[in-house]
């Protein structure tokens, strides 16, 4: 078929109405191509936000779980009961070591480290609380309260960027820009940032050897 004569009449006269059907059909075309893209960028964009959301949830819930059970030993210790009743200060521990476990479990790395600062403010006090020598007495639960304080005051601007970035309020690249546009964010991580250097720095260095400990062994 030559295409060419679909613009002309039989007695060779140019047919603008043909060029004009003919843009149309392509514009159609082009359309129609767009409107599947945008749908599929859409649903793709709608699944994500939903399971962000999910996520967050999820982690909230966990986080409480954690937090209430911390102090929950806190406030039996300052009963003054710990002492005649270890069986109950051994079940709290416990209830505490298994949603710290479950909470360190929903977060995994990332590129600015946020998710490795919560690791290492739960990795933190799992590891005080769980220590049984001398972490139960008066003197030393104000600590303890001040450090679940922190990490829940920074869950809470954690979960509000993440919100914000699960509705589309801001973007992904966007998110650690408004994380350091909050005083309280930039004040905690200035607090622990030795203490959470340090933890990195134990972090890798634990994997480095026990790397070299496997590749001798094998």
């Amino acid at each position: 078929m030559d295409f060419a004569n679909i613009f002309f009449d039989v007695n060779g006269n140019f047919q603008w109405a043909s060029i004009a059907a003919f843009v149309a059909f392509f514009g159609s075309i082009i359309s129609a191509w767009i409107s599947v893209h945008n749908t599929k960028k859409s649903l793709k964009g709608n699944v994500v936000s939903k399971a962000r959301i999910e996520w967050i949830q999820e982690v909230r819930k966990k986080s409480v779980d954690f937090i209430s059970a911390c102090y929950s030993l806190f406030e039996f210790i300052k009963s003054d009961s710990a002492t005649s009743d270890e069986a109950e200060v051994s079940k709290l521990i416990n209830e505490i070591e298994k949603n710290g476990t479950l909470l360190i479990l929903y977060f995994g790395p990332d590129s600015n480290k946020n998710n490795d600062f919560i690791l290492y403010l739960v990795s933190n006090l799992l590891s005080r609380i769980t220590n049984k020598e001398g972490y139960y007495d008066d003197n030393k639960i104000p600590e303890l309260i001040d450090q679940v304080n922190v990490l829940k005051d920074f869950l809470r601007i954690y979960f509000k960027a993440e919100w914000k970035r699960a509705n589309g309020e801001i973007k992904d690249i966007e998110v650690q820009s408004y994380l350091e546009k909050q005083d309280l964010y930039n004040t905690i991580m200035d607090i622990f940032s030795s203490g959470f250097e340090m933890h990195w720095e134990w972090t890798e260095n634990y994997y480095f050897q026990l790397s070299k400990k496997y590749k001798e062994e094998n």
